[in-house]
């Protein structure tokens, strides 16, 4: 089990987030700062070859993304690895015709960037053990999940054995 700075997962959360790819992950990062208890549960580990979110394809990012993911702490560590989209080609396959779009147009340098999934992994790796907010099971597998008033409980297994953690909100 991977946590963050705390030894063992809480029994109780605010939010149990169910997968640790590209939006759960990033949901974990959005949320800390705003003093939530959360859990994050993931089947693969970021770095395992079988880790189907964190691959060689690639993402476009978009201006706007790039800034929540610099407020996040996130982007300063994939600067580095991406790439700036500076023109956007559209056309209709078959047809005459092409709309050239710059990012001028809209008062910006560039539309966002290009960026790989495996990078993005690597960042999450890194970023997701130093949040003290989040309890990050990896590996992890879940298995029932139960509601009972205003709290959800979900069952998990890792290499420890078989646990349960509840929250308020399951994502």
């Amino acid at each position: 089990m991977m946590n963050g700075s705390n030894t063992a997962a809480s029994p109780s959360h605010d939010v149990i987030i169910v997968g640790g790819g590209l939006v759960g992950a990033s949901l974990s990062c959005a949320l800390a700062p705003l003093g939530l208890n959360i859990a994050l549960i993931e089947a693969v580990t970021f770095k395992a070859a079988s880790q189907p979110s964190y691959d060689d394809r690639t993402l476009a990012l978009s201006a706007s993304s790039c800034r929540i993911l610099e407020a996040m702490g996130v982007w300063p560590m994939l600067k580095d690895e991406a790439t700036a989209i500076r023109e956007i080609h559209v056309r209709e396959l078959d047809r005459p015709g092409i709309v050239v779009m710059t990012p001028d147009e809209l008062g910006l340098d560039r539309f966002g960037h290009v960026v790989e999934a495996r990078a993005f992994g690597a960042a999450m790796s890194a970023i997701l053990p130093r949040l003290d907010e989040v309890d990050f099971l990896c590996p992890a597998s879940v298995g029932a999940i139960r509601s009972a008033g205003d709290q959800v409980m979900v069952d998990y297994s890792d290499e420890g054995g078989n646990g349960q953690i509840s929250a308020r909100l399951l994502v």
